[in-house]
């Protein structure tokens, strides 16, 4: 199979990942989070404080490439900053539009917002999806105000769930995931373009480990696309027989108990490192090259 390049991932987006149908109440309801009590501690306990935009301080101007369904720029926006996207799938217009947010459909390479430079740049669960992640390293370090940082995560290849889900290990993600890093050899990419590493944890979304589970008990099926991202019953369907009450009820108990036991083990296995995404922090060299 040939690699993709910048001009297939458009089409490939638009079509097969969820925002043709944005269920815009939810999407308002999760960004106005970011400001309630406790945000912060929630976020990591369920180890979603895996996304670098949540770094950005009140007034700065940050750059968020691959801004999906833009509630991370909803997010910015409730923090007090100055929020810019970019993002290739073209169904995020008419979010982008709704909300008066200013985002580029597109590539970070067309380059957007000319003359303009960032104080933060973000790039979450990005850089494993681009077909040249050193030219994008390349591009952003150009974007960059005096004394500016870069926060990338993405899946870390390293991660004991990797080592033990082997070929079902959900981030594999073909053919969506087209590059897999360790913390080391991420290290070694970003040296080699004129960055230095600030800082770089491992954090686990306790939701990537229940689809892991999932994925380990079930073979994905080879050219269908995978719905575990998809969720609520298909339009049109009637409500649930009191079975399938009963069952649902039953399994959001037992969810909950395996919640909690999984926010024990995931919080350790981050505390050792080997936690199943990377958050990266990056400055530019002394040198600047």
């Amino acid at each position: 199979m040939p690699r993709l390049t910048e001009a297939d991932l458009p089409a490939l987006y638009s079509q097969y990942y969820p925002r043709r149908n944005i269920d815009f109440d939810l999407l308002e309801k999760e960004s106005a989070l970011v400001g309630k009590k406790h945000a912060r501690f929630k976020r990591w306990l369920a180890g979603t404080d895996n996304q670098g935009h949540y770094l950005a301080k009140p007034g700065q101007r940050v750059l968020d490439i691959g801004s999906g369904s833009c509630l991370s720029l909803l997010e910015l926006r409730q923090l007090g900053v100055e929020p810019f996207g970019v993002e290739a799938d073209p169904n995020v217009a008419v979010i982008a539009q709704r909300y008066g947010l200013n985002v580029h459909i597109g590539s970070i390479h067309d380059d957007p917002f000319p003359g303009q430079v960032f104080d933060l740049i973000t790039l979450n669960q990005v850089i494993e999806h681009v077909p040249d992640p050193a030219a994008l390293l390349r591009v952003v370090r150009d974007r960059l105000a005096p004394g500016g940082r870069i926060v990338l995560s993405f899946p870390n290849v390293s991660s004991w769930q990797r080592r033990l889900s082997g070929t079902r290990w959900i981030n594999w993600h073909a053919p969506y995931h087209q590059h897999h890093f360790s913390r080391r050899s991420f290290a070694l990419l970003a040296r080699q373009q004129g960055y230095e590493v600030v800082n770089a944890r491992s954090i686990t979304p306790n939701l990537w480990t229940l689809l892991q589970l999932r994925a380990i008990g079930r073979a994905p099926d080879v050219g269908v696309a995978s719905n575990a991202w998809q969720s609520g019953r298909a339009p049109g369907a009637g409500r649930p027989s009191f079975a399938r009450r009963l069952k649902n009820a039953l399994l959001r108990r037992l969810r909950t108990v395996v919640g909690g036991l999984l926010v024990v083990v995931n919080r350790i296995v981050d505390r050792l490192g080997a936690g199943d995404s990377l958050l990266v922090v990056l400055k530019k060299t002394a040198d600047g090259h």
